[in-house]
This record gives structure tokens, C-alpha cells and sequence, in this order.
């Protein structure tokens, strides 16, 4: 060690990005895209109260710095220490597509009883999952924890971390998000089935009743299994489900006996499993249903997803955050359904293998029915420009970046327009979102 820490030194979280700090984290040097060793001076600039490293690096006069064989391991088993002092119930999720809506509105409905720790962002790996222990006080009730799947055995050994006593699987897709990375569907449902292997026999797996795989994880866990969806036999159910356009949706909650009116303030019909997971969550941890619903109400929308901003004479559907086909299909219904001339933003959806070119005609076709005009933004999104303008789109541009698209809106944008804007998070769409969102402010 290097440095003397004053006594009784605390954190207010961690952090392995030194732009991130607002004043009393500790910092960990990761070598993740670039090493952190090369930041530890900025971390403590920015009001890092220590550093964990794996060498001696240059810092300021009286920097804590604590050496260490491996800054990541050093993360975990701070972690570990943590759930092991303060082991606040868990509510693990994950799936292909959904898991973030999914996790605030979990973390919505949980907040009418309970004091809620949840997953910042998509912080949802091996860096992400610790960090967010590092952020819990004594105050807080019960955890909510998104888990991403990359590789067999990453979700199993996040579980360890975890000790999730609820575990909710979201939807798996005929073309899941990353479909390149795993050699087919199969793989997928095993490693996202990992969550629920993991949970004890007194949990609750809370599966997706109207997708067949997810369903199909019933017989892979000892936890008692509760169901959820719009099928006969989920036991927390949606009926008379109305879609109120941007301004969300609305449907009655069934869970057993008991009956609320919730309402989703995301659009898109789709994310009615969202809402539904969460109150199935909020029931199993002894959340009333109908608190559990006013609760929902209260969601904090995630950036870039969904998000309905308005700004001058145009009104952005923000969901810029990623990609995937059926994320895409599910927002141009959302885009389908508005009035006035819509336009559609559409980027490469990447890492989907040898389905990438049918994946992206699929969409091509579908922009065709559901928008006025169209901006594909990327090399592979040609295809859905071409497949879009063989569907009789007659407005239909294509732009190599999100700087180019950003300009072609400009000139292309009228009064009263919807822009649906939606793309892999490589294409740095959710910049072309809050600039358009700027200009159209500043027009």
C-alpha cells in the first residue's frame, strides 16, 4: 500500500472509468478496452478516494494506493465481502431482449414497499455486477440485478456473487441479440438458463409463460416456478390490455385472487412482459398487487429505450441504445401506430452471423409499412434500404455514420414529424438522438 488511508476511510461505490466519478469512489484499474493504470491520476483529480492497481503509478502526494495481482479480482471480492456483511434479498433477471426495461420497472414496483438497489445502465457483467454491490448502504432493501450472457458459465458464476432468491427470464427470440457469438439458439437458452439453476429451493423462477423456450426452463430449477404473461395459465396475467401510443400502455393485473389497473408510462404493446415480471417480482417479496402497480407508474424511464422526447416540431422516439430484430420489428410497431409522417432512423443491427442479411431485409420490409421515409445508417443497413425501397418506400436515404444521417435529417425533418431512431450501440445513435433532440430545441 501506498499512502496512508485516514481511519474509518469509506466509498461512496467504485469505478473503472475516471469520467465517471463524481467524489468518493475507489477506483479500480482494469485493463477492460483500455488500462485503467493510465487514468489513476484523473481518478483522483475527479475525487477518488483510492485506487486499487497492479503496479505503482504516478499520483497525486498522499494518494491511497492499494497493489494488488489482479484489480478484478480485487473488484469481486469486495463484492463478496459485502453481500457476505449486508445479505439483502436479490431479484436476478435476464434474457435476450427486455432485461433493462425489465429491471427498472422490477426496481419500480419493488420501490412502493422497499428501498431498492438495482443495476445502473446495462452494467450487467463480470465489472458491472460488482460494482453495483460496492453501491450498497445500509439502508437498502432488496437488490435488482440484470446479468448478461456472453459466454457458458458467465451467468452461473455472476449467480455466486448474486445469491439471487428471484430469478426472471425474459424473452429468447428466433434471433437473439449476439447471435454471432454462440453457435446456436440452443446455447443461448442454456447460458441464460444458468439464472435459474442458480436459485435455492425456496426461490421463485419467474418465467416468460408466452415464450416457449423460457417456459421450456420450468424443469432446470428447484425453485418454485411462477408464470407470467398473457397465456391462460400464467399466474400473473394481463387482460384488457390497451395501447395508449407514446404515451405507454394499460392493461388489469391478475395475480391469483387478487385484481389492480397498471399502467406502463413506455410505449410499445410489447413491453406489457416487462410489467408484468415486475409485479410478479413485487408479489413474490410480499408487495400487495396494487402497490405494486402504483409503484410501476413510478418507473424512471432508462435512457435511450423507448424514450419518448420532444423538442420543438418533432418528437424522437428514442430507443438508440442497441439493436436486434425483434427489438427493431416491436419499435416500428410503436412507430406504426403514430399519426402524422413518420420517419424511421434505422442502423445496422451487428454481431447476428450468417442471419445478418435476411435479419436486416426482414426490417427493410417492415419500414416499409410503418414509415413515411427512411435513413439506413451503416454498411449493413443497405439491405434494409434496398429491401424497403423494393416494398414501395419511396423516400428512402442512406448515410455511412450517424453524422451523416444527423445531417440528412436536418434537411429532410418537417413540422410535426416522428423519427424513430434505433441502431447497435457501435453506431453512436444515442448521440445523434440528443443532438437532434438539441437542434430541433434550439430551432
Amino acid at each position: 500500500m501506498r499512502g496512508t488511508p485516514e481511519a474509518g476511510l469509506t466509498f461512496t461505490g467504485g469505478a473503472f472509468d475516471s469520467r465517471l466519478i463524481e467524489g468518493g469512489e475507489c477506483f479500480f484499474a482494469l485493463r477492460d478496452q483500455r488500462d485503467g493504470h493510465d487514468f489513476v491520476a484523473d481518478a483522483f483529480r475527479r475525487g477518488a478516494r483510492a485506487a486499487v492497481v497492479e503496479r505503482v503509478v504516478p499520483a497525486p502526494d498522499g494518494a491511497v494506493l492499494v497493489e494488488v495481482g489482479s484489480a478484478l479480482r480485487a473488484l469481486r471480492r469486495t463484492a463478496d465481502s459485502i453481500r457476505d456483511d449486508q445479505p439483502i434479498p436479490a431479484v436476478a433477471i435476464t434474457g435476450s431482449v427486455g432485461k433493462t426495461t425489465t429491471k427498472e420497472a422490477t426496481a419500480a414496483a419493488l420501490g412502493a414497499r422497499y428501498r431498492v438497489l438495482r443495476t445502473l445502465a446495462s452494467h450487467n457483467n463480470e465489472i458491472g455486477v460488482p460494482l453495483t454491490f460496492l453501491r450498497q448502504e445500509p439502508g437498502h432493501e432488496v437488490a435488482v440485478i440484470e446479468l448478461g450472457f456472453y459466454v457458458p458459465g458467465e451467468i452461473a458464476d455472476l449467480s455466486a456473487l448474486v445469491r439471487q432468491r428471484i430469478g426472471i427470464v425474459t424473452t429468447i427470440p428466433d434471433i437473439p441479440v449476439h447471435f454471432a457469438r454462440t453457435p446456436d439458439v440452443a446455447a443461448i437458452v442454456a447460458g441464460k438458463g444458468e439464472l435459474i439453476e442458480a436459485l435455492p429451493p425456496d426461490g421463485v423462477a419467474i418465467l416468460n409463460a408466452d415464450d416457449a423456450r423460457v417456459r421450456g426452463m420450468a424443469a432446470r430449477t428447484r425453485a418454485r416456478v411462477l408464470l407470467y404473461g398473457e397465456s391462460a395459465d400464467a399466474e400473473v396475467r394481463a387482460t384488457n390490455v390497451r395501447d395508449l401510443g407514446l404515451d405507454g400502455i394499460r392493461f388489469t393485473a391478475e395475480a391469483g385472487a387478487a385484481r389492480a389497473e397498471a399502467r406502463l408510462p413506455l410505449p410499445g404493446r410489447h413491453l406489457v412482459t416487462s410489467a408484468l415480471a415486475a409485479l410478479a417480482a413485487a408479489v413474490s417479496l410480499d408487495v400487495p398487487l396494487d402497490e405494486a402497480a402504483i409503484g410501476l407508474e413510478m418507473l424512471e424511464r432508462p435512457a435511450h429505450r423507448m424514450s419518448v422526447r420532444r423538442a420543438a416540431d418533432v418528437t424522437v422516439i428514442d430507443d438508440s441504445y442497441n439493436s436486434s430484430p425483434a427489438a427493431v420489428h416491436a419499435a416500428l410497431a410503436v412507430l406504426r401506430g403514430v399519426r402524422g409522417r413518420r420517419v424511421a432512423v434505422l442502423g445496422d443491427m451487428l454481431e447476428l452471423g450468417t442471419l445478418s442479411l435476411g435479419a436486416h431485409e426482414a426490417v427493410g420490409v417492415d419500414a416499409a409499412r410503418s414509415a413515411d421515409a427512411l435513413v439506413a445508417v451503416g454498411e449493413l443497413a443497405a439491405a434494409i434500404a434496398a429491401a424497403a425501397e423494393r416494398n414501395g418506400l419511396a423516400e428512402v436515404h442512406r448515410a455511412a455514420d450517424a453524422g451523416e444521417a444527423l445531417v440528412r435529417l436536418r434537411q429532410l425533418l418537417r413540422p410535426g414529424d416522428t423519427v424513430l431512431v434505433k441502431g447497435s450501440r457501435a453506431l453512436a445513435l444515442d448521440e445523434l438522438a440528443d443532438a437532434l433532440v438539441r437542434s430541433e430545441a434550439r430551432a
